[in-house]
């Protein structure tokens, strides 16, 4: 039963807040940033729009209601995973937290039907997943509002892709500050390991001097994943290919993004230190 509190955990103090509006609703905040919205009656509820475009993105990846194998690097509330296993019923998941007290907190607030949760450092739990297995790897790690520095690098990505099936798919949760550096950085990371690469972003929090992203390697369905975001006020670009008249205009609305991508070099782990990367 979820009864809400607070608590101290590995990396800050976790809160579980009710949402007046909806009685089954819950905020999980760690360190004053919210982290997670879950809804315990409704696993199909997703609050967040960065969660509801991760969605977008396993929708438009796989064949509508089959079984998935998929690896979540990062848990929090485990929104995400929770969502699959109503909508992918049967599906294979392992979620993977970082901290471990924060991980009992979700275990005894929320519970784990419907995926496994383990507690590790996301690389070194790639380590040990089966080659060319999973169908969709999510990316989703934050001390805090940022991302940790090993989970920003070229090798990581490498990693990530490792595990994937030919057709698989990596979507990653990013945040920046209005300069887009941090994203950037990101985008050339990606295109330095997989063929393609698409930037799917909401311009209503570009205008918030904040833009939550995802980067996937799509393999197929490009041409849906661009028609939904598009079509719902967001933007999808696959970087590097012609674009559309819109999609130069989605472009000029994000700084020229595109081409500043392409000429930034991806992010090397000996460059990067341990510390979290700022966004």
């Amino acid at each position: 039963m979820t009864t809400g509190g607070s608590w101290p955990v590995r990396f800050g103090f976790a809160e579980l807040v009710r949402d007046l509006d909806r009685p089954a609703g819950w905020m999980l905040i760690v360190d004053g940033t919210p982290q997670s919205y879950v809804d315990t009656e409704d696993p199909l509820h997703l609050d967040f729009d960065y969660v509801r475009l991760l969605a977008d993105v396993v929708e438009v990846t796989t064949d509508p209601g089959t079984p998935l194998t998929m690896v979540h690097l990062g848990g929090g509330g485990c929104t995400l995973p929770r969502w699959v296993a109503a909508t992918h019923p049967g599906s294979t998941q392992v979620v993977i937290e970082a901290d471990d007290l924060l991980a009992e907190v979700v275990r005894s607030q929320f519970g784990t039907t419907g995926f496994r949760l383990r507690v590790g450092d996301a690389r070194a739990a790639l380590e040990h997943l089966q080659p060319a297995a999973s169908d969709v790897v999510v990316g989703d790690c934050f001390v805090g509002a940022r991302v940790p520095a090993h989970l920003a690098t070229v090798e990581h990505v490498w990693q990530v892709a490792g595990v994937l099936k030919p057709a698989g798919t990596y979507v990653v949760n990013l945040a920046d500050s209005g300069s887009l550096v941090f994203i950037r950085q990101q985008v050339a990371t990606m295109l330095a390991v997989f063929e393609h690469v698409v930037l799917l972003g909401d311009l209503r929090a570009r205008r918030l001097a904040r833009l939550g992203a995802q980067v996937a390697s799509l393999e197929r369905c490009l041409h849906e994943a661009r028609e939904q975001r598009v079509g719902r006020g967001g933007a999808a670009l696959e970087l590097g290919v012609e674009l559309t008249p819109q999609e130069i205009r989605v472009i000029r609305e994000l700084d020229d993004l595109d081409e500043a991508l392409v000429r930034r070099r991806p992010r090397e782990h000996e460059a990067c230190g341990d510390e979290p990367v700022a966004v």
